[in-house]
């Protein structure tokens, strides 16, 4: 990886996908500062967890992955450098947030909260990862920001017992909550790793595996349109000096 890798990466995520979201975490943080002080700094900062994971999804999408696809960089490695970019803008957004948040609200678990955006990010960057593996789609951030969306809605909907989003940031809920999350940020690295996986990466090929060459007299057959097929006809030992 050198700087014009890096370059190229950050052309690619400078979009409105990555840059909008941001755009509205910074809108709504000074649209709630002064709700901060009362009670509802877990709340804003959850919201602000959710856009910029929707933000870092947008990084998986990859235009020109058709022309890249000829370049020297495989497609695991195109996809881990326009992430890190991404996530090097989405990191940043979270930490200014967070810093202002617990200004505000010391009794707001900022670092708790950061767990369950990073886990809803790797969720979010798992689900793109196999829409491009499966579908093939260059761009999958529509089909994964969506499911997303839904997923999230689907968490504040979960019966009692089995809360994701708890109102409260204490007790025994609190903490299988963050069980849950710690569980959803492996499941959703392991779901990226092993959809980033090259699909030729387990073919042999080089000369060492390259199919032996048969001696013997080189056909060539005139098909339709005049297109020729060639093949190679062994010929046995005992008359392949007279033939010479």
């Amino acid at each position: 990886m050198n700087a014009s890798m890096l370059l190229a990466s950050w052309t690619v995520v400078r979009r409105a996908g990555l840059l909008a979201p941001v755009a509205v975490v910074v809108v709504l943080l000074a649209g709630t500062a002064h709700l901060l002080d009362d009670g509802y700094g877990m709340q804003v900062l959850r919201g602000v967890g959710v856009l910029l994971a929707c933000a870092w999804v947008t990084t998986m999408d990859d235009p020109m992955g058709e022309v890249a696809a000829g370049s020297p960089y495989p497609r695991s490695v195109r996809t881990v450098t326009r992430a890190g970019v991404g996530m090097a803008i989405v990191f940043s957004v979270w930490v200014v947030c967070a810093v202002l948040v617990e200004a505000r609200a010391e009794t707001v678990p900022v670092l708790r909260l950061g767990l369950a955006a990073l886990a809803l990010g790797f969720a979010g960057l798992a689900m793109a990862a196999v829409v491009r593996f499966w579908a093939g789609h260059h761009q999958p951030s529509y089909v994964a920001v969506a499911s997303l969306v839904v997923f999230v809605v689907a968490l504040d909907a979960l019966p009692r017992g089995w809360e994701m989003l708890p109102p409260q940031s204490w007790g025994p809920p609190w903490e299988a909550a963050q069980i849950r999350w710690s569980a959803l940020l492996l499941f959703g690295v392991g779901v990226l790793a092993l959809a980033l996986r090259d699909p030729l990466a387990g073919l042999k090929t080089g000369p060492a595996h390259a199919p032996a060459l048969v001696p013997g007299i080189v056909d060539n057959d005139l098909g339709a349109g005049g297109k020729g097929t060639f093949r190679t006809r062994p010929v046995p030992a005992g008359s392949r000096k007279s033939r010479l």
